[in-house]
């Protein structure tokens, strides 16, 4: 894309915009040409189709769990508005040109689907069970945290809470992987959380800021009149800046620790 504009003979600057603008796009296709990659080349990189996706993944892991987590992002956003902390603006089909708009969304929402399908496989279903042969299983799940955080850290422009919501999405999305024995349930979680926040209210993720079905917008007045607010909801950055969804990520590990108390006193 970046390519054919400049070739069109845009200025620097709209190319900038517009590929920071069509960010998490790029990620969400280059993330599926690298999964039908590794599908095609089979057998020489030993990952197969199946492996994958499949019917069972896709609708009695993944689908459920999308649920979830568009439960958890929609309750989490409308108590913001509810409380003040957000304003309703408008609804997206005031644009200007609402067909674009429409297409755009649909390509946004295949998007995160896409990224966070691909990754999770790559990080919780490949990466974690290759080091869990060599290491114990909760390091292991510590490091794909970590590099997980560190792979969106060069893929986006990212502060250090957005990052540090990061780490603990990878660590609760690695123990749902360790102990359920696949990632599709983790994928459908984040997903959903995903692109309920940001494809339906607008709510910015991963540094990305777009106009979804619903136009909602942080009262930037409170980064004043009430600084705790900005670190409750995240502010401008959107709900991965929030102290109210690192609440919920440490709250679901603990979960998971007590639930499978058990399991990790044998290892």
């Amino acid at each position: 894309m970046i390519y054919f504009m400049a070739r069109s003979g845009a200025r620097f600057q709209e190319i900038v915009d517009t590929s920071a603008t069509n960010q998490i796009i790029f990620v969400g296709l280059s993330c599926i040409t690298f999964l039908v990659f590794l599908s095609q080349v089979n057998p020489v990189l030993l990952v197969s189709r199946s492996e994958i996706v499949t019917t069972h993944l896709f609708e009695d892991k993944f689908y459920p769990a999308f649920l979830r987590g568009a439960v958890l992002s929609g309750t989490l956003v409308l108590a913001f508005l509810a409380l003040g902390f957000y304003k309703y603006v408008g609804f997206f089909i005031q644009s200007d040109t609402p067909v674009f708009a429409v297409f755009s969304l649909v390509f946004r929402f295949m998007s995160i689907l896409l990224m966070v399908y691909a990754e999770e496989f790559v990080f919780r279903q490949k990466l974690l069970t290759l080091l869990k042969g060599t290491m114990h299983p909760l390091r292991a799940i510590a490091i794909t945290a970590l590099l997980y955080a560190l792979a969106k850290a060069f893929q986006f422009h990212l502060g250090l809470s957005h990052l540090l919501t990061l780490c603990l999405v990878g660590f609760a999305l690695g123990l749902r992987a360790w102990f359920d024995h696949d990632f599709a349930v983790g994928a459908g979680l984040f997903a959903g959380f995903l692109v309920v926040a940001h494809c339906v209210f607008s709510i910015p993720i991963l540094g990305n800021e777009s106009q979804g079905v619903l136009l909602f917008k942080y009262q930037i007045r409170f980064d004043i009149d009430s600084p705790w607010v900005r670190f409750l909801t995240g502010g401008a950055g959107g709900l991965l800046s929030s102290v109210a969804v690192q609440f919920v990520l440490l709250l679901d590990i603990g979960f998971h620790f007590l639930r499978h108390k058990d399991k990790l006193k044998s290892l």
